[in-house]
């Protein structure tokens, strides 16, 4: 604590335990009217503050108050402080200071008073007013926002209704403005798509990953003005994305359950989107939502076509099924009845062969890991039956013609009988080309053909065909 405090303390009464404080000299103020001993030990605080206020008030004022601050806060009393001095602002008669005697002070002014009771010069700071002036604009801020109305007298206040010819002018503005920016952010896109295809071409011409002193020579504009079109570009894409989600959501809503997540389908009308700004004309007057539905919805459908089925098929041969299919439900939908290829291929265009190659493709592809009903466990590799399994007569009826044959074959030589054995997999063995028997047998396989060829031309006889005939006939 410095020096002018400690002297300003002692300055002080000591002793106000018999409730009463002083002001001035032979003067008292009674504390009987407080609310609470913390307000009374408040006012006591808030004297004590003016003595010491009025006592150096020509030395430094701000030094003064850090000093004091800096002492509330640490004996932890500065919050409690502010919480009475805000309460003391509110309210009027928390201190009665009739008896003391005020005069009033002008911000940013001193103002000399010779107090005749204490004999000494008081001299009165400008910032004690302006600090209580800030407080009390806030207490009046927060007691103007505690008498807000109600919510009901709110509910009761409408907006001011517009006429209708009033509405129709703004909602064309407003139209004529979101064309307006659509126009152009579509011109920022097709400058960035010439110059994406400038880049590829120089790539393909050079072999090599373009760079930008590159890019820009082939463009014919300088390195920083290509970086400007560039920047401007991808901020027309994002904009644009942006801005037609909801429309992207919407149309991707119907190719939900295709076997296509609905995140790639948004992807997929995003780079339709961008299409569809790339060759749109602003000029013809139509919208641009308008335009470019028609390439989201090809993006999206392409992609479902790629990769909804299990079995690839051309997308040609996809949009036949589509046609096909919605043929098929409008005929329903018309006549109740299901429409025959020959009048399918009336509503449609499409040829009769068309309809039939398009009809093999639209059998859906499954599972054997799937349940056969929703009811039962049971699968369909379960209840399929495995037709590599033989049954016990064309295992023993195998059994014999390997045995004839191997009987047949004692009428050739040794060679022969290898290269067959070999060529066609008798004895068990995986059927070998004639190169791969050539490097067994250390000979070209023009070498084996031929030894193949005589010993099926000495098999080749009618003795044979009758021998082993009866396992044609089974």
């Amino acid at each position: 604590m410095t020096f002018a405090f400690q002297t300003a303390f002692r300055r002080v009464p000591k002793s106000f335990s018999d409730n009463q404080m002083p002001v001035a000299e032979g003067k008292f103020i009674s504390s009987k009217g407080l609310e609470a001993c913390t307000a009374s030990h408040f006012s006591l605080l808030l004297q004590n503050l003016n003595v010491l206020e009025e006592t150096f008030a020509t030395s430094d004022v701000l030094k003064l108050e850090k000093e004091i601050l800096l002492q509330l806060a640490r004996l932890g009393a500065l919050k409690l402080f502010d919480i009475c001095l805000s309460r003391t602002l509110k309210t009027s008669s928390f201190l009665d200071l009739s008896d003391i005697p005020t005069v009033p002070v002008e911000e940013g002014k001193m103002e000399r008073k010779e107090d005749n009771n204490v004999g000494e010069i008081i001299v009165r700071s400008g910032k004690k007013e302006e600090r209580r002036s800030r407080k009390r604009t806030s207490d009046n801020a927060i007691v103007s926002s505690n008498s807000l109305p109600p919510k009901t007298i709110w509910k009761g206040l409408k907006k001011p209704t517009l006429s209708s010819g009033k509405r129709a002018s703004n909602y064309r503005s407003r139209r004529l403005t979101i064309s307006k920016n659509e126009a152009e952010m579509s011109i920022g896109v097709k400058v960035i798509a010439d110059l994406e295809r400038i880049k590829e071409t120089l790539e393909k011409e050079t072999g090599k990953v373009a760079t930008l002193r590159c890019w820009a020579e082939a463009a014919g504009v300088h390195e920083k003005v290509l970086l400007q079109h560039l920047r401007f570009g991808w901020y027309c894409q994002d904009e644009l994305i942006r801005s037609t989600r909801s429309l992207v959501l919407y149309l991707a809503r119907n190719y939900r359950g295709l076997g296509v997540a609905l995140d790639d389908l948004m992807q997929a009308g995003n780079l339709g989107l961008l299409q569809g700004a790339e060759r749109f004309d602003h000029s013809r007057g139509y919208r641009f939502s308008t335009y470019v539905q028609y390439w989201i919805r090809k993006s999206m459908s392409r992609l479902v076509a790629q990769h909804a089925r299990g079995v690839q098929i051309p997308f040609t041969l996809s949009k036949a099924i589509n046609q096909i299919q919605k043929a098929r439900k409008a005929n329903y939908n018309s006549h109740m009845k299901y429409p025959d290829d020959e009048e399918i291929a009336k509503i449609t265009g499409l040829s009769l062969a068309r309809i039939r190659s398009a009809s093999t493709c639209l059998r859906v592809v499954g599972s054997v890991d799937h349940k056969m009903w929703e009811s039962s466990d049971g699968t369909y590799m379960e209840f399929t039956p495995d037709t590599s399994l033989k049954s016990p007569e064309e295992t023993v009826m195998r059994q014999h013609m390997k045995k004839d044959i191997h009987d047949l074959l004692k009428g050739l030589n040794l060679r022969e009988r290898q290269v067959l054995v070999l060529r066609y997999g008798l004895n068990n063995y995986d059927p070998k080309s004639l190169e791969e028997i050539g490097r067994l047998f250390h000979v070209s396989k023009e070498w084996i053909r031929k030894i193949e060829k005589k010993a099926l031309m000495k098999l080749r006889v009618e003795e044979s065909h009758k021998y082993l005939s009866h396992y044609l006939n089974n």
